[in-house]
């Protein structure tokens, strides 16, 4: 008798492994899977800068700066490599060496324009704009001048690193620069911000991806509290991928480890079992302030306008504007006017130069 209900556990057990056995190669296809993807790829080294070629980076030297457009990081080498870090997102390119010069070069310099190799779509960006190298100013305000002719976004500081940035439709379009007065590195920029941009030794930090659910029909679901909740509402637990037997299974004999998703990490999850605080009274309800007076609007008279530190012509010229551009009048001062243009640049120009 003994020996019969062993030979029929037995047989019993063998049956639920191959069960068991199937059930597991064929795996959870009933509900999405937990994946978290690989970075995007990044290119391998370029071919070294020639020697002709003027480069403000050199191999394993970075450059970080934050402009109105936001943060950008650009990682240099090994070559002709450069990798650009923004808004979370990371992409590289070759770029190629400049084969002739460009206006106020001592020698040709970097470049890139188009869709490189190896570049995985970027939140819509899917090509680069890319120029590095030296220029040569015979004073500072010819190259502040120059500045605002590009329509960046840009940063520099005393030394006259300069780095400037924008999103342009599907293209990325980053400068970088070393300005030279005279031949030299400056002293002194006005308007630097030399705590903005930092040019040191490259620290590699790859793009931060997150775990996501990917299901059968190929779409995904970010993977988060709400997610979970959605696929597993009844208990709250992890959302499941395995099937209604094998998580029986699971619960009996704890074979099926793939049913067991973890849960991610949620701030609401901490304060579980946690009796809520009592609601304080709603506050009375503040007095709507008054509203500001509006200044005062004009636009710009003249074809090229020079847009000046201080209301005098001895001050230094910070841009030049063109006939149109839009100004709110910030201030007045005898026959001058400090004026904000509409992307957010600030100067004084004289009265007779604006119209109304």
């Amino acid at each position: 008798m003994t020996t019969s209900l062993q030979v029929l556990t037995t047989r019993r057990a063998l049956a639920a492994c191959a069960i068991a056995l199937s059930l597991g190669m064929a795996g959870c296809a009933t509900g999405p899977r937990l994946v978290t993807p690989e970075p995007p790829p990044i290119p391998e080294g370029g071919p070294a800068v020639p020697s002709a070629n003027a480069s403000v980076l050199d191999a394993g030297q970075q450059v970080v700066a934050s402009t109105a457009a936001g943060k950008m990081k650009i990682e240099a080498g090994p070559g002709l490599r450069r990798v650009f870090a923004w808004d979370s997102l990371r992409r590289g390119a070759i770029v190629n060496a400049r084969s002739d010069g460009f206006a106020n070069a001592q020698n040709p310099g970097l470049t890139f324009d188009g869709t490189p190799k190896v570049w995985e779509a970027a939140n819509g960006v899917t090509k680069l704009r890319y120029e590095e190298g030296v220029r040569n100013y015979d004073n500072i305000d010819d190259a502040t001048i120059w500045m605002q002719i590009r329509r960046l976004y840009f940063v520099y500081n005393d030394d006259g690193l300069v780095l400037g940035w924008n999103r342009e439709g599907d293209a990325l379009h980053v400068e970088l620069w070393q300005f030279l007065i005279n031949g030299e590195k400056p002293t002194s920029m006005p308007d630097s911000h030399s705590d903005r941009i930092t040019r040191g030794p490259l620290v590699v930090e790859p793009q931060k991806m997150y775990p996501h659910l990917v299901f059968k029909d190929g779409h995904t679901e970010e993977y988060d509290a709400a997610a979970r909740d959605k696929y597993n509402p009844a208990s709250g637990a992890a959302a499941s991928t395995c099937n209604g037997f094998q998580q029986t299974l699971n619960g009996w004999f704890g074979w099926f480890k793939q049913c067991d998703v973890p849960a991610p990490t949620d701030e609401a999850d901490d304060t579980a079992g946690v009796a809520p605080a009592p609601a304080e009274p709603a506050p009375a309800p503040e007095p709507k302030p008054e509203p500001e007076p509006q200044n005062e609007r004009a636009s710009i008279k003249g074809n090229v306008v020079n847009i000046r530190s201080g209301a005098s012509t001895n001050n230094y010229v910070k841009f030049q504007a063109k006939k149109g551009d839009g100004v709110e009048i910030l201030k007045k001062q005898n026959d001058w006017r400090y004026v904000k243009f509409d992307d957010g640049r600030t100067g004084w120009v004289a009265d007779f130069l604006l119209t109304q």
